[in-house]
């Protein structure tokens, strides 16, 4: 199952430099090859190809749960070698993906609590886009672009490059799931709000303690705790003038506005090769023995630009 597991991720998340026009076969067959893979109908959807060559899905909704879907008011794919994964189940050797519009959909049985949750959630704002091409040459996997608009001034944005990726057949894929490594990843981040309305209550529900001081002097104690972890970061991984912005970040926690960029870079990659070096620790081992083998050849960088407050 591992190798249908990063078959459907990269066509999920693999978006393509390819300008290959996909064929309105390719669309419906792209399509039915995914669902085969998931193993259940992946949602009423339906498929065409449009003028500018992408396959396209217009007020598509895909189920959740028996309670819950969620609705894309277009979903457009085109890829690269498509055949690949329609005939054989292997990926395609690049996918472009853009999803516009993401909505939820209740169906939860009440009538009354299903049109006012459709009221609140009548005017989707979120979108995502992704770009990922399988280079066979080097055998890595390479994510051009990936980003997630959620509403205004709040975007994700991301690239990377996953080493050991050899897609050429089920018996590589399978082989890679042990090979494969992040070698560079970058996200980008703009905070206008986002962090509150998505983060801010599993990580509070998981870290404050109801019965403890007030919520807000724990959110304070957990962030001097922070800082001084920061603080204690080697400069071999990342550099004083980092570990000062990441402090800055969580200092402008719970409500962070700016800009922050991650970077970075794992030489050897970060994957199951490097994993595998935890099994050969004595059990009671300390956390420099621990961080050793984790963060050798691991370099981190981080930026913090507050955004300048209208006067």
């Amino acid at each position: 199952m591992k190798h249908a597991f990063l078959a459907a991720v990269l066509l999920l998340s693999s978006p393509a430099t390819a300008q290959e026009r996909m064929t309105p076969a390719q669309c419906t067959g792209s399509w039915a090859a995914l669902e085969t893979l998931m193993g259940a109908p992946v949602g009423d959807a339906g498929v065409v190809a449009d003028d500018e060559g992408w396959c396209l899905i217009l007020d598509g909704t895909f189920d959740i749960n028996d309670d819950t879907s969620f609705r894309l008011a277009s979903l457009r794919w085109r890829a690269s070698d498509v055949d690949r994964f329609i005939e054989y189940g292997l990926p395609p050797r690049t996918i472009e993906i853009v999803g516009k519009g993401i909505g939820v959909v209740s169906q939860s049985g009440d009538p009354v609590f299903d049109y006012l949750f459709g009221l609140q959630n009548a005017q989707p704002r979120a979108g995502f886009g992704l770009t990922v091409r399988w280079d066979g040459v080097q055998n890595a996997v390479l994510v051009d672009t990936a980003y997630v608009d959620l509403f205004a001034g709040n975007r994700i944005e991301a690239t990377a490059r996953i080493d050991g990726v050899n897609l050429t057949d089920q018996t590589t894929m399978q082989m890679s799931v042990g090979a494969m490594g992040l070698r560079d990843l970058s996200i980008t981040s703009e905070f206008a709000g986002w962090f509150e309305a998505y983060i801010a209550m599993p990580i509070g529900m998981m870290l404050l303690d109801s019965d403890a001081a007030a919520p807000d002097a724990q959110v304070e104690a957990l962030k001097a705790q922070a800082i001084e972890t920061v603080g204690q970061i080697p400069d071999t991984i990342m550099p004083q003038t980092g570990r000062d912005a990441l402090s800055a970040f969580v200092t402008s926690l719970p409500h962070p506005r700016g800009k922050a960029q991650l970077q970075i870079s794992a030489d050897p990659s970060l994957g199951a090769a490097r994993l595998a070096q935890f099994a050969m620790l004595p059990d009671q081992s300390s956390t420099e023995q621990i961080v050793e083998p984790a963060l050798n050849g691991v370099s981190v960088l981080f930026t913090w630009s507050p955004a300048v407050e209208e006067p």
